[in-house]
């Protein structure tokens, strides 16, 4: 390592001396409630979870779900504490970077995430700059606000000023979920949190008080190989599908969730049947690189799969198997 370029590396996240140390809450799984006039409807950042502290003498801590201070790889967001003079507070937040069609994109802040070295992490700043939203607050003024109801909280955020270049308070729509999966569906966002209007905010806790609705793709793909599990041969880990591209079959990603176990044992035993020598992807050394032993087969199984988004490299992001189209299965 050159003597010039000082390395930082998260510690433990711990909080100011008078701040308490807390968790973020979290959502389950889920639609758009039935009753949305209970609930308000806010935007699901593509990005990382922080807690921020600010004890109220200039000083500022970013703290992630894994409970890692990450203050120092985001310096553009060192201004915080000047929004807020004076005040302790507590705000839950995440931290995103937009593509080039200024939407949220966590590959690009991927790029951000795991820089150590000052040099880079500042040159960063400027190639792959972050933003802050800030959608809740945990405690003030020497007081947990925790108890307090999400439409009280939401409140108290909104009456603080906390709007800069980098870091604000995103909206939200009262009463309006199917406004709000229009809204953040056209402008390609990766979908809503719905909060119970009337709901405390419960740190450290998955509860149904928040319910996070994701935008989903379908696609219908070709299986083209799969790997076994580590545990027996006999049951199939993931399998690996493609598209149909330039004459040949170009490889987009592993399935791994969505399957029953009888699902996993019955594709481990007819694959086999179909196993070939070679690949049939133009490009299997994307599947290869995931590192684990690969059975190919020939690709004459469709399925249907949904997914978030395509990554950078093509493949599909958070893939989930669906169901074999026409009459095979279990």
């Amino acid at each position: 390592m050159k003597p010039h370029e000082p390395v930082n590396r998260p510690a433990r996240g711990t909080a100011p001396a008078q701040l308490p140390l807390l968790s973020p809450m979290l959502a389950t799984q889920g639609t758009v409630p039935t009753d949305p006039w209970r609930w308000a409807f806010e935007v699901k950042w593509d990005g990382i979870r922080v807690l921020a502290y600010l004890p109220g003498d200039g000083g500022m801590k970013l703290v992630s779900r894994n409970n890692n201070d990450v203050t120092f790889r985001y310096p553009e967001l060192a201004d915080l504490p000047a929004l807020l003079p004076g005040e302790d507070v507590i705000l839950d937040a995440e931290i995103v970077a937009v593509d080039s069609k200024g939407r949220p994109s966590f590959a690009r802040l991927q790029e951000r995430m795991n820089l150590d070295k000052l040099p880079a992490i500042k040159a960063a700043t400027r190639t792959t700059p972050v933003s802050l939203m800030v959608f809740d607050i945990l405690w003030r003024s020497g007081g947990q606000t925790t108890s307090l109801p999400y439409r009280a909280r939401r409140e108290l955020l909104e009456g603080m000023g906390m709007e800069s270049g980098r870091i604000g308070v995103p909206p939200a729509w009262h009463g309006e979920g199917d406004t709000a999966m229009t809204w953040t569906l056209t402008m390609g966002l990766e979908g809503v949190i719905a909060k119970r209007l009337d709901s405390r905010y419960w740190p450290g806790k998955r509860s149904r008080d928040w319910i996070k609705i994701k935008h989903w793709r379908t696609l219908d793909v070709l299986i083209g190989g799969w790997i076994p599990s580590d545990r027996a041969a006999t049951v199939m880990k993931s399998l690996l599908v493609g598209l149909p591209e330039g004459g040949g079959l170009r490889y987009c990603g592993a399935v791994g969730s969505g399957f029953t176990h009888a699902d996993r044992t019955w594709f481990a035993t007819e694959l086999r049947r179909l196993e070939m020598e070679s690949p049939p992807f133009f490009n299997p050394r994307q599947a290869l690189e995931r590192g684990h032993p690969v059975r190919w087969c020939e690709p004459v199984l469709t399925g249907e799969v949904e997914f978030f988004e395509w990554t950078p490299a093509g493949q599909m992001r958070q893939p989930v198997w669906r169901g074999l189209r026409g009459e095979h299965g279990p």
